[in-house]
This record gives C-alpha cells, structure tokens and sequence, in this order.
C-alpha cells in the first residue's frame, strides 16, 4: 500500500520534507565507511537487497550523495558493486598511486575497464557533499557528478537480470573484497525507469540496517559509523585523575583546553584530540576550591581568579609557572558556583553570584586591568535574587544571559530555599537588568552548569542541566528560547557525579571545529585528595531525534502543526487506498477458519511470575498485531501498529514508568505510593506529591491506551503494571523467563537471548540509582546463563560461536577472566594469534582501569584458565 501511495512524486516529495524538516540544518547525517585505516576486522560495509533483490525494468539509475573522509594517508576501494544473480558485477572503485596522484575513478564489470573519459576534481570530494549517478539502459552506462555527464562506456553484457548492491566490504562469496573506500554515504536512491522506487537517507543513530523509506526495504550494515550519532551522543575523549585540586579553561583561538594541576599543568587539542603535559620545576599546592580559570583572547594569557580573596594569578607559558606562592594563604571560599564575563578587549572582567557560608550571593565584583582594583557594580531594574548553580551566556560583547540556579530570596539558606526557572538579561554597558521570561514549574528539578553558548540567529541558547538532588547525577544538554519560556531536551545524557561543593561541569563551543565541548570535574578526599576530570565532545549543531523534547505548551508549535498536518493529508490518502483495494479485492478473499489459539492472562500478582518461567519457549516470529517495549539497548515503546510511542515519555515519566515495570515483573508486586513519593516527589509536600503522583500516573493511562494488552492498576495500595505477552513483548521479561531456570539453555534459547542482547546493553543510557541492583542481577543472569552453556561447547568445534558468546559477555562485564580465556583460546585455534593477543591486552587494561592495580596473571598461564 505505502508503495503505491509514494508512487506520486509530489508525496514522496512532500515525505522527505517532513524527514528533513526533522534534522537542522548543518547536521552531518550518513554512514561513515571505515577502510584500510583500521583492522580488516572493523571494516564497513552496507547491503542493499540482501533479503530480496532489485529487479530492473527498462532502465536503472543508482544515485547517491559521497563525500571523501579527510586524514586519510591514501584512497583505494570500492564505492559499491553491483552482481546481478548471474553473477556479473558492475563494480564503481576509487584509487590512486603511492603518493597521492593520479586519483581517479574507476568502473569495472566482468574483468573490463568501462572508460569514464573526464575525471573529478579530487579536491571537491573532501570539500563538500557530491551528488552522483549511474545511469544504465541495456548494456550502455552513463556517469554523472553533480548533474553533470562525465563519461559513458558499454557494459559486456545487458543489464537485465535482478541485482544485490555491495557499498563498502563486499561479502559476496565470489566477489568477496575488504577494500572498502574511506568515505561518507548518504541518500542513496534507486530508480527503475525514472520512477523512485526505494531511498535510504541514511538518517541513523543506532543500529544496523537503515529504513527504506519509499518500500522498506531495509539497508544492512556491518561496523556501521553513523553520522548522526555524533550529533546526539556525547563522546568520551580523556578521562584523568591527578592528587589535589584544579582549574581548567578553553583557549579557543588555539583550540585547546587548559587543565591546572599543583604537578603540572595539561593541554587537551579539541582539533585532534591530542593530549599533552608539562611538570612543574617545582612542585607544592598551588589551586584551591572554586578557583576559577579564565583565558584572555585579547591578551593571549591565562590567569586563575581566586575570588574569595578577590586575587588573579597568572600563568606564563613559555616558563610552565605560576605567580602563586608556595606560601600562598587562602581561606574556605563564600563563592562557590559563582559565574563571570569577560569585557570587551579583556579589559575587565566581571563576577556574579556564588554560595559560602550559608549565604546565597547576588553581588557583582568587578576588576579593572586598566586600573588594577576591585569595585561592586549595583545592577539596576528587576532584581536577580541571591543563587548558585546558574548558567550564564554573552551575547555580542556587552549582554550577558543568567538562567535558572539555587538560592532564595533573602540570601540566607535557611529562609525557604528553591530552584529558579527564570531567565534574565544584563546588559553591562548599562548595568541593567531585565527578567525575561519564568518558565513553568518543571517535572523534575535542575540546576544549570556555569556557561551557556548563544546562538543569535535562532534566539535560543544551549546549556547543561542537571539534578542537583542526586549523587549519581547526569548532565543533559538543552536549547532554550531567548524571548519565550520554552525549551527542549537534546542529545543524549552525559554521567554526572555531583556532590555539592565537590563538583563542577562547563561548556564550551569550538566554532571553527564544529563542536560542543563539555568539561567535568570531581574533587574525592578518598583515598587522598584528588580530582577527576572528564572531557566530552559533541557535534554541532546536536540533535534531538530520539529524545522527548520537555518544555512549555506552546513549544515547537508551528514545527508540530507542519507534522499533523502532513501526517494527516498522508493517513488520509493512505486510508483512501486501502479501502479502494479493500473492495476491488474483496471477491478474490479467500475465507478460512484460524486454529483456536490459547492466550497467556496478564500477569500479575495473582498468577506468580514463578510458574511462567518454567514454559518452554517456542521460536515465533511478532506479528505485525504484537507491541514492544525494549529495554535493551535504546528504550523504545512501538505499539501495536508499529508506531513509535517513546516520544511521549517524558524523563520524570520515563523513570517512574521503569520502576514500576521493573518492580512489577522482577518481583511481581506492586510499588507503594509512599514508595513513588519518596523517589520521585521527596523534595515536595504531600498533596503537591500526590497531584504530580497522579497527573503522571493519568499520563501514563493515556500512552497505555495506544498499547494492546498492557495497563496500571492499583491493588491493596499498590501500583503495578500487568500485561499479556501474547500481544506486547517486552524483552526483560523473556531474559527473565530465559535465565530463571537453572538449566543449560538449548541452541533455540540461546539464540532468543543472544537476539536480545545484541540490540545493546540493558537501558545503557539510562542512570537512576534504583536502577543499579536491576543491571547488576540481570548482567549476572545473563552472564551465568552464556558461561553455563559454553561448557557444553568445545573449541575445536565451536571456536566461532564461543567468540561470539564471549563479546556478548563484555558487554556486562568487560574484565570477566573465564570469557576473555575462551575467547583468546578460541582465536588461537582459528589462526588468529595477533588478534588473541591484543585482546588479551586490552583486557589486562581495562583492568587496571577498574581497578587500579595491573593484571598478574601472564599470557600464557591466562590461556590455561
């Protein structure tokens, strides 16, 4: 039906605006192809028909966007090839000499070179995104970049037989290559006779495969590097630990962050991720708490403010010293969490708010270079109360933007403290202050980490919110509006311990780099005074895909009516057609009588958990009529009509929703509102709970409603949710009924449980602290269950699966001594010693890592465990 509906162009046309309508503009969206540049291993490759081939009519033209990897020492691979099922291959391959020249295309099919006549400005491949196309009618093929001809030749043969297509690492048995070119994929389009009949944007996060969005035809991956991922998910790039206390601050002409240390000080490259450091010729404390490190752009200089003391300390460079002194005298600081901005030309700077003894600050201080004094500022209009824990942005050279933070009224913490959801604006050339806008009271507390980043031309700002109530706090990236009380949630959360006083968190913004930076430290007395640094990187602009999008009604509004709009005129239609085939078919129905089938009852507390798990498991394949709910790898709720319902869980929801699942089959008992009150509602009275208790609760009714088979019920006071898994799958639910038992699991059951498993680990996105205990059974459970059944294998026989098993053990545990034994003997027996070897490597790392001692045991006594 959907195939026919896109049959018009100007639907399919009007579809791919509302897809595109959906990524900003500036995002890098595709595949990422790794070649020769990394192990043969970790290639990439993408299939397209591998399920079902491509059956050509009068002619086919395959188009697609391409754009070169940079950094590359050499360029040599396949684009793609074509093998139709007689085996004769239309192969498009990029290649040049030793040194670089004489780079050109080339395309090739049964052993003979087609000339293309013209070559493509090499150049233009690394600069920018380049749109190709191959166009082929009987046995004549055309080459096209850009719209624009640049060759044509005669195949040996016609092209009329169906046909598979190979991007990358060809795998093929009679074509088989891991030649795959270094490059960037995206919208690739395949017409038969000029008409559309599958395109695949490449649009990914996660996963393998990517939706044809004309047919569904899905596209299968192997080692795929989405582009669009780097967009929603920060990376991990340095993690170091150091004795004593520190500063850091962000030289962005140089493009580096600077870390300070009483040992050394230690540069972080954001252009290549290259980390160095340089000791001190003498060592002895030289930073305290609440330090605050600033580079001045103008001047070329980093100085460290010490602003309790109202003191700034300088850095020379060319020397690696300071001007403090060892001798130095500092006092516990009043102005934790305070904020600053810089004048133009750097020639004052300017320090907002903070918290120490018991006191919330709204006082400004203000230190002249020119001068060399200190001096208050008195900001006139509306009053910013007393806070810490506030974001501050800068607009153009003389307006700064406060949001959000901890304080109260009076400035005295034992006077009716509270968080601020408001935003204002100061304007430093007339020390005047004006509050903008006070967003709704939200479902969840936050704070705001110290920098914002303003983008003028949308009138919004990025910041970095978080839950100071929770030590195992995370950081989640937002964008706010500048003139209304709106904002939303992007990008995935970054793991934030947060302590008060002991933690701090930055952002920064590489414009010339195209990348969000985030800073994290943590200072620990245990088991000597040390601090933790962790530096994440995110592409700009980030992205919002897959994350629910939290802030006022009138949020997104014109975005949203686009959406229902479309989709309505698209149902419409949709709905139109089927009823016209509905009906023109209805004489051709066949009528049969379905066997009777016997349906399991919602579980609940009345049929114990118990007696389910012993069932055998039969392999069945869900129906199109079967809803899901995954909590291995991302979180996803598709209803029964496949359509994807996560978006309406907000993170309050979202949490409280999976502890009363979780809760509900683990232990098959209800959760308590006292419970619910307790994780969820602490900070608030007790009627204020029990109306966000039941709104929430009123929410989530209303998602259950869209779902076949699943509901919340109140029981005896207790909430809990029943479900009938005949129609909706909930893969928790089948890892407990796989593992329960202590049995050897069959071949069938293993590869149910390894099916689930490979979608990722359980919620690994996900940090609550109730959530701890559910990961560390189930992570055992499952572990046990694929070491149990290992037992039964051998490694002359089974060396491939004993890997396969032992990768997916790493994914619970990465330093489980018994899996990395079997997996490096097995390796061996495969004939992959060097590769045996580096992960035997890696695991004495990893290792030392966790737990900061180094693995004893050699590699040879490791292969005898």
């Amino acid at each position: 039906m959907w195939k026919s509906l896109f049959k018009s162009k100007f639907l399919y046309i009007f579809f791919v605006g509302l897809v595109v309508n959906q990524v900003a503009v500036g995002q890098e969206y595709g595949l990422e192809f790794l070649g020769h540049e990394v192990a043969i291993d970790k290639r990439t490759s993408l299939i397209l028909g591998k399920e079902r081939s491509f059956c050509p009519k009068q002619n086919t033209a395959l188009e697609f966007d391409l754009k070169f990897k940079p950094k590359v020492s050499s360029y040599f691979g396949y684009v793609f090839r074509i093998i139709d099922d007689d085996n004769r291959n239309i192969d498009l391959l990029f290649q040049s000499d030793s040194k670089g020249k004489q780079q050109h295309f080339r395309i090739v099919s049964t052993g003979q070179d087609i000339k293309i006549g013209r070559q493509l400005d090499s150049l233009a491949l690394y600069a920018k995104w380049n749109h190709f196309r191959i166009f082929i009618q009987d046995n004549q093929l055309q080459f096209y970049c850009n719209n624009q001809l640049f060759g044509k030749g005669t195949l040996p043969f016609r092209f009329n037989k169906c046909f598979k297509i190979y991007a990358g690492e060809c795998s093929n048995p009679k074509f088989l290559t891991s030649d795959a070119l270094p490059m960037f994929l995206r919208n690739i389009i395949l017409k038969s006779d000029e008409e559309i009949i599958h395109h695949w944007t490449l649009k990914e996060v996660f996963g393998n495969s990517s939706l044809d969005i004309i047919a569904q035809n899905q596209a299968v991956a192997k080692n795929p590097q989405w582009l669009l991922k780097d967009h929603y998910e920060w990376k991990l790039l340095k993690k170091i630990k150091f004795k004593g206390n520190s500063s850091f601050a962000f030289d962005e002409k140089s493009h580096r962050i600077i870390i300070n240390s009483d040992l050394r000080t230690y540069f972080f490259n954001t252009f290549n991720d290259a980390f160095s450091a340089k000791d001190f010729a003498t060592k002895y404390p030289k930073f305290t708490f609440s330090d605050n490190s600033i580079f001045l752009k103008n001047q070329n200089k980093l100085i460290n403010v010490r602003l309790n003391e109202q003191k700034i300390f300088h850095y020379n460079e060319a020397q690696n010293t300071w001007d403090i002194s060892p001798n130095e005298q500092f006092n516990l600081t009043e102005y934790w969490h305070h904020n600053k901005y810089i004048y133009p030309n750097d020639t004052a700077l300017a320090f907002i708010g903070g918290y120490g003894q018991f006191k919330y600050k709204n006082r400004v201080q203000k230190f002249s270079f020119n001068t060399q004094k200190w001096s208050d500022i008195a900001l006139k209009g509306d009053i910013i109360q007393p806070r810490y824990m506030f974001g501050l942005g800068h607009q153009g050279a003389t307006k700064s933007f406060i949001f959000g933070g901890f304080g109260s009224k009076s400035g005295d913490q034992g006077l009716s403290p509270q968080n601020y959801y408001d935003l204002f604006e100061i304007d430093w050339q007339t020390n005047t202050t004006k509050k903008v806008y006070q967003l709704p009271l939200p479902d969840s507390s936050f704070v705001v980490a110290s920098s914002m980043i303003i983008n003028d031309d949308k009138k919004t700002f990025y910041g970095l919110i978080y839950n100071q109530l929770k030590l195992k706090s995370s950081l989640q990236l937002i964008e706010g509006s500048l003139t209304k009380p709106q904002f939303q949630r992007i990008s995935k959360e970054i793991p934030y311990k947060f302590m008060d006083v002991s933690s701090f968190a930055d952002l920064y913004y590489d414009k010339e780099n195209g990348k969000l930076f985030c800073v994290t430290s943590f200072f620990d007395r245990t088991p000597v005074d040390s601090t933790e640094i962790s530096i994440y990187s995110l592409n700009f602009p980030p992205t919002n895909l897959t994350v629910y999008a939290q802030t006022s009604s009138s949020f997104g509004e014109n975005n949203l009516k686009f959406w229902l709009y479309g989709l309505l005129i698209i149902l419409s239609l949709a709905v139109g057609l089927w009823y016209f085939k509905r009906n023109k078919s209805a004489k051709k129905e066949v009528i049969f009588t379905p066997k009777e089938e016997k349906t399991q009852p919602l579980i609940s507390v009345e049929s114990p958990l118990v007696s389910l798990l012993g069932e055998t498991i039969k392999e069945e394949k869900s129906g199109s009529n079967t809803a899901k709910i995954s909590l291995f790898g991302t979180f996803k709720v598709i209803n029964n009509q496949d359509i994807d319902l996560t978006n309406q869980f907000s993170p309050l929801l979202k949490e409280m929703f999976l502890f009363i699942l979780l809760n509900s089959i683990r232990w098959n008992k209800g959760i308590e509102s006292s419970k619910l009150n307790e994780i969820f509602w602490y900070d608030k009275s007790t009627n204020s709970a029990r109306n966000n208790r039941s709104v929430n609760i009123t929410k989530l009714k209303s998602i259950f409603e869209q779902l076949l088979g699943i509901q919340i019920n109140k029981d005896s006071g207790n909430w809990k949710i029943i479900f009938e898994p005949s129609q909706i799958n909930i893969d928790y639910y089948e890892i407990q009924n796989l593992t329960h038992s202590k049995k050897v699991l069959s071949n069938l059951q293993i590869k149910k449980l390894l099916a689930i498993i490979n979608q990722g680990s359980f919620l690994s996105n996900l940090e609550y602290e109730w959530l701890d205990d559910f990961k560390g059974e189930i992570s055992n459970k499952i572990i046990d269950a694929l070491l149990a059944y290992t037992e039964q294998l051998t490694v002359e026989n089974d060396a491939e699966k004993i890997v396969e098993i032992a990768d997916n053990i790493f994914k619970f545990d990465s330093v489980d001594e018994k899996a990395m034994s079997l997996k490096c003997k097995s390796l061996i027996h495969l004939g992959k010693h060097s590769l045996a070897k580096s992960s035997y490597e890696k695991f004495a790392k990893d290792y030392q890592r966790l737990y900061s001692e180094e693995y004893t045991i050699q590699y040879r006594e490791f292969l005898d465990l």
